[in-house]
């Protein structure tokens, strides 16, 4: 029975990994902030823990209670800005530091804790990024914050290919598109069945010796 882990599985897109994932007939390990969220993981079929992604204590802690040799590691742990971000007067320091804390260092702190749990040679490390982090396709500005760490994250991911590269570990970045969750709203047009259903797809696709990939969920090679 293959075997993944969720990083971020509160709700959203997290949640819908789990559950297709579940649904597939995988082993399925995810982490949420709040251990409401953990039962209803638990409900769902999955093993739940808490964990916090800006905590390395944590992540360590986490590390020691998750059983070995998993196929797939999903970092989806992120948060977006208080405010749009249009001008550059903006942006908040506090909400900067928050937010690349969380999106920026959140999946290198998880690659460091957690990839010796991965299958060497075998295992997947996929980051849940953004197009928004492409510094080729940014042609309107704003949301720096939100750019900015996703950008930042997208390097991160580029030095774990690079640096999982003898262990035999595939890294990918992904881009969900605009997905109808609380970060995207009732209104985004991507169903997080959809979006979920297409990254799993390219996940199967991902390679150990590869480069690093940037793919949308429907598996378009993205500018970084």
């Amino acid at each position: 029975m293959p075997k993944c882990l969720i990083v971020g599985a509160s709700r959203g897109i997290g949640r819908e990994f789990v559950a297709q994932y579940l649904a597939d007939g995988w082993e399925v390990h995810a982490t949420a902030r709040k251990e409401s969220d953990c039962a209803e993981l638990r409900d769902s079929g999955a093993s739940a823990y808490l964990a916090d992604v800006a905590d390395e204590d944590a992540l360590s802690r986490l590390a020691g209670d998750l059983p070995g040799d998993f196929d797939l590691i999903v970092h989806n742990a992120g948060v977006g800005t208080q405010e749009r971000e249009g001008p550059i007067d903006d942006v908040d320091p506090a909400d900067w530091e928050r937010v690349m804390r969380i999106n920026a260092l959140g999946p290198i702190l998880s690659a460091r804790r957690l990839k010796g749990k991965l299958k060497a040679p075998g295992g997947t490390f996929a980051v849940l990024s953004s197009l928004m982090g492409s510094i080729g396709d940014n042609g309107f500005g704003g949301y720096w914050t939100y750019r900015m760490s996703k950008a930042a994250a997208n390097m991160a991911v580029k030095n774990m290919a690079i640096a999982f590269l003898e262990d035999g570990i595939g890294v990918v970045a992904l881009h969900p598109g605009h997905v109808q969750t609380d970060m995207g709203g009732s209104g985004a047009p991507v169903k997080p069945a959809d979006s979920v259903s297409g990254m799993r797809s390219v996940i199967r696709d991902v390679r150990p010796g590869q480069d690093a990939l940037f793919r949308d969920y429907q598996g378009k090679s993205l500018s970084w």
